[in-house]
């Protein structure tokens, strides 16, 4: 009975010893883990706001934690590298509405025959923020009205204006401008512009251009463009 069972294990001992020999049984990965919110959901201007993060590798201390993205994000993670898990605070602020994105990204290390990896986290936040929309009439007399219309979820504030015209035909000035430094949401404000050829001009029109800007990276700014005929062609 004895002789058996030592020519089974002999006969296990020598399955299985070439794999571990191989080596490819002794490696594990250290995983990373970043727990917390990824969306910060709608936040207000120029106001600060923070969230903690836990961040742990599975066997091996944290090489490092970082974050990346839209800069108005940054995180405090110090007491990171070189423990097994920690909490980090990211914080938030912008001025501007629209929206955020940033990643948080942690590294475990490789210490002998653990192999260190990496994870990635995903947050954002939306801050509240203005839109607006632009319009062009033409009065019938060389000039124009643009009427500007405040959008958003918040106040559009000191809109500002370009009046240029297409390849430097003619010339194009702001001669009114009721928006001032606030046009709360749900209101509009009137543009006026001046169009006018020089004499020696050979077109019979030209391209008059309105570009306005505003606090906000919810939206590009805004450009309407109309076909103006000089005054004495009226």
């Amino acid at each position: 009975m004895k002789q058996i069972f030592r020519r089974l294990l002999s006969i296990i001992v020598f399955a299985i010893g070439p794999a571990f020999a191989a080596g490819t049984a002794y490696y594990i990965t250290s995983r990373v883990a970043i727990t917390s919110v990824y969306d910060w959901g709608v936040v207000q201007q120029s106001t600060s706001y923070q969230n903690t993060y836990g961040i742990s590798a599975s066997y091996s201390p944290l090489a490092s934690v970082s974050i990346s993205g839209d800069p108005e994000f940054t995180l405090d993670a110090i007491a990171c590298p070189g423990a097994r898990s920690c909490s980090a605070t990211a914080s938030f602020a912008a001025d501007v509405g629209g929206d955020y994105t940033a990643t948080i990204v942690g590294t475990s290390s490789s210490v002998g025959r653990i192999r260190g990896s990496s994870a990635a986290h995903p947050i954002n936040a939306h801050v509240a923020g203005a839109n607006y929309a632009l319009v062009g009439v033409d009065n019938g007399d060389a000039t124009a009205t643009f009427t500007l219309s405040s959008t958003g979820e918040t106040d559009l504030i000191s809109p500002t204006f370009d009046a240029s015209t297409w390849n430097n035909v003619g010339t194009a000035t702001i001669t009114g401008n009721t928006c001032g430094d606030l046009v709360p949401s749900g209101t509009s404000c009137q543009v006026a512009v001046a169009f006018a050829l020089p004499p020696e001009a050979s077109a019979a029109y030209g391209y008059l251009l309105l570009q306005a800007y505003g606090n906000t990276r919810q939206q590009a700014p805004v450009r309407v463009t109309l076909v103006l005929l000089p005054n004495d062609q009226y």
